[in-house]
């Protein structure tokens, strides 16, 4: 079984590697009036490592105060669907900007909204920020950092995970944003994703991750310990997420790509 399911995962990646060659990387726009940058040439390996060098520059940060404008559940829902269109407009601009590819999902319902009030963040509903939410998908690094830019000019960034330079367990990375809007004053939240990260993420790695689900809640509802079996299906499954991201992350640290 494990090993059908390695060849699957073997054979998703090379497709999905296969639809997406990194496509030049994208200069950032760090220009200001009293500074004067040089220009690598677009696509160089110059130009891929400086991307690459402003990705890894941008720091994991938290606000000290960070709380949303409304303590009251129904305000906060309310001026939540309107911050929704804000964040909407603000992510089709950006992405128009640096020809990235913009992923909106509607509001967070009401039903997960007071289940994650209640059972995380112990009844205080301003510290919910993620009702107004929105993503966007990039071809390269250069344009992760662009548009990360973008934002910071845009809006005010009251929290930045980067998880390109610290990556989660499983080897996944993005760049995950908590953004205060400038018209509605709310908190929303915000992911810059690369493009074949974002398909493994949404195509087999989530298939690894209910299967392990699987097995763990199978042990638990039968109260007993996993086995020695299921364990090292566990280990398996985790390493195999783990080497699709890797894979796929260096297939974006090659700057030839970026050259062809």
């Amino acid at each position: 079984m494990v090993a059908k399911s390695i060849i699957r995962t073997c054979v998703v990646l090379m497709f999905v590697l296969g639809r997406s060659p990194i496509a030049s990387a994208t200069l950032p726009d760090y220009h200001r009036p009293d500074i004067e940058h040089p220009s690598p040439t677009r696509g160089s390996k110059a130009c891929f490592q400086r991307s690459l060098s402003g990705l890894y520059a941008i720091p994991s940060y938290r606000a000290p105060t960070l709380a949303q404008p409304h303590r009251d559940f129904n305000s906060l829902y309310t001026a939540a669907a309107l911050a929704q269109q804000e964040l909407e407009a603000l992510i089709h601009r950006v992405s128009l900007t640096t020809q990235t590819r913009p992923v909106i999902p509607d509001l967070k319902s009401i039903e997960r909204a007071r289940y994650k009030i209640d059972t995380e963040l112990n009844g205080q509903c301003d510290q919910l920020t993620d009702l107004a939410r929105g993503s966007i998908v990039a071809r390269d690094i250069g344009s992760i950092v662009q548009t990360f830019e973008l934002f910071n000019q845009e809006a005010e960034i009251v929290e930045v995970k980067n998880r390109f330079k610290q990556p989660a367990s499983s080897g996944y990375r993005d760049l995950k944003l908590l953004i205060r809007l400038p018209e509605s004053q709310l908190i929303a939240e915000v992911q810059l994703h690369l493009e074949t990260i974002s398909a493994i993420k949404n195509g087999p790695e989530h298939g690894i991750y209910e299967t392990i689900q699987g097995i763990e809640r199978q042990a638990e509802q039968a109260q007993r310990t996993l086995t020695p079996l299921e364990r090292q299906q566990l280990t398996d499954l985790r390493r195999q997420a783990q080497t699709l991201y890797q894979t796929a992350w260096h297939h974006y640290l090659r700057p030839e790509r970026s050259a062809a």
